[in-house]
């Protein structure tokens, strides 16, 4: 899960679709995936809890926010389901989750090093 949100930052096309699961795989996903890339800029990835997505598992689930800015930034909170085939791991799909609110004491989601309170709050 980590390397496809680096791939996202990097702009790695071809990765995401080659790690999407084959079965979920879209005619026009290149073209989306771009499109996305070219107009957000990636600033953070928080990884919430897993649950399996072991060496011996053949499923794994990923509860994350990524933060990000196109220009007013946001975050993406999902569940994803990934699945193993032939020792690989693919994404198969995901359940959007409602925003995580910011406390005022906790760390800005940004990734400044500040208090949200004093950052972005």
């Amino acid at each position: 899960m980590r390397s496809r949100y680096t791939a996202f930052t990097q702009g790695q096309v071809d990765y995401l679709i080659a790690t999407h699961h084959p079965t979920q795989r879209t005619p026009n996903q290149r073209q989306q995936l771009v499109q996305s890339i070219q107009n957000t800029t990636w600033l953070g990835l928080r990884v919430l809890q897993t649950q399996q997505g072991q060496s011996g598992d053949r499923q794994g689930q990923v509860e994350f926010i990524a933060y990000y800015q196109d220009p007013q930034p946001g975050q993406i909170h999902e569940r994803s389901r990934f699945s193993k085939m032939r020792d690989r791991w693919f994404y198969v799909d995901g359940d959007q989750l409602p925003p995580v609110v910011p406390r005022r004491n906790d760390p800005c989601w940004c990734g400044s090093g500040k208090r949200y309170k004093h950052c972005h709050g």
